[in-house]
């Protein structure tokens, strides 16, 4: 790679960077001027590397899959106590790292079909690693099931956070009180 290739890949990295770093501590929708000045990089430059912001935006959002995503959505193994405190421990992580770009994708997910298929994908993926490592939910009955799929997204998560003001072991807590409610309760009314 020659020098000129070299400068323009970091530019381009540090414009994704700057605009993961402004989504993380709360600007849900940094402008190409503020993305810029973070990066360290003339307002053009965004626009150089980037079509448009959704484009910026699309790219961070699989920087997030690459980093967190695919580290953080492994198996857990043994009973289901053992099994949901990993799974929990898993989520907690990966939702204290994603919130500030969460947060900004969902602000846009009503105008843009590429950011709410990629919603719609990842939530789909929660759901699937939920039904992969609690293979439980299979025995519920539907409504069961779908409010397990509720207590374990994103979403719960924020309102326990954000809105609810709970510290991480706090949320944890609560979201293991649910799906051990939902599946040992329901389990036990179809046996």
């Amino acid at each position: 790679m020659d020098g000129r290739t070299a400068r323009a890949a970091r530019n381009r990295q540090a414009v994704l960077d700057a605009a993961l770093a402004l989504m993380e501590e709360g600007n849900l929708q940094p402008t190409a001027q503020s993305v810029a000045e973070r990066a360290g990089v003339a307002t053009r430059s965004v626009f150089h590397h980037f079509a448009d912001l959704e484009s910026l935006y699309l790219d961070a959002a699989q920087t997030q899959i690459e980093r967190h995503w695919l580290p953080l959505l492994r198996p857990v193994n043994g009973s289901l106590e053992q099994r949901i405190d990993g799974l929990l421990k898993l989520r907690a992580e990966l939702y204290e790292r994603i919130s500030g770009t969460r947060r900004a994708a969902q602000l846009r997910e009503h105008e843009s079909p590429v950011l709410a298929e990629r919603l719609g994908l990842s939530r789909a993926a929660l759901r699937a690693h939920l039904r992969e490592n609690l293979p439980e939910l299979e025995e519920l009955a539907p409504p069961a099931r779908e409010a397990v799929f509720v207590a374990g997204a994103w979403e719960t998560w924020e309102v326990l956070r954000r809105h609810q003001g709970l510290s991480i072991p706090a949320a944890r807590a609560a979201v293991a009180a649910t799906l051990t409610a939902l599946i040992a309760g329901q389990r036990t009314d179809h046996t």
